[in-house]
Order: structure tokens, then C-alpha cells, then sequence
């Protein structure tokens, strides 16, 4: 409950964020603090949501990871519906995903950077 409560408050925060530095006070696209820490704002979108987090060692749940492409994360879930579920989110939150696979072990995972417009 106490992580619910400061994981909500901190994406209420993020939204005003949002509000008061894009464009005519726009909460639907990510903003420039999200864009300097990718892997925080996906994560944190990720999580307001009520998608689980891998933690440890656990293979269960949702993992965020910088990319080597500029403005990117890749996110990672052995379940492939709860990785589609991921990208909606982060789709409604205001970024552009696209779901690949790795090419030898044939993995997917979603790559997702903040829209700009």
C-alpha cells in the first residue's frame, strides 16, 4: 500500500511536469525531464499503471533497460500478453512502441522512446 501510494503520487507529479513545461500545458506526451531519464519515466508510467516489476532474480514481471539508440528503452517481459498490455500503457502515456524480437533466441521485447508532438 505505501508503495502504491508514492509510486501514484509521483506520476501525479510527472503529470503536472508535464502540464506546466510542454506546449499549452499538454499531459499527453511526455515531457523533458522524461526525455533525460528514459528508463525512470517508463518505468514510473509502467508502474502507476499496476503492471508488476521484476524484482531480483524473479523472471516474472516487466523490466525497463536503456538502449543503445538514442532516446529509446527496451522493455522486456517473459509474458508476452503482459508485454503488450506494457506497451499500450506506455502507448496511452504518450510514447511511440513497436514490438520486436530478438533474432536468435526469437524474444520479444518493445522498444519505446517519448513522442514529441
Amino acid at each position: 500500500p505505501a508503495r502504491t501510494r508514492e509510486v501514484h503520487s509521483a506520476w501525479q507529479g510527472l503529470l503536472e511536469l508535464r502540464r506546466m513545461t510542454n506546449p499549452a500545458g499538454a499531459t499527453d506526451r511526455p515531457c523533458g525531464w522524461e526525455r533525460t531519464h528514459l528508463v525512470r519515466a517508463a518505468a514510473l508510467a509502467l508502474e502507476a499503471a499496476g503492471h508488476r516489476p521484476a524484482t531480483g532474480t524473479d523472471e516474472a514481471g516487466y523490466r525497463v533497460r536503456a538502449t543503445p539508440q538514442p532516446e529509446a528503452v527496451s522493455v522486456r517481459d517473459p509474458d508476452v500478453t503482459a508485454l503488450r498490455a506494457c506497451a499500450a500503457t506506455l502507448e496511452h502515456a504518450g510514447w511511440q512502441v513497436s514490438e520486436h524480437a530478438e533474432p536468435r533466441t526469437g524474444v520479444r521485447y518493445v522498444l519505446a522512446s517519448p513522442r514529441r508532438a
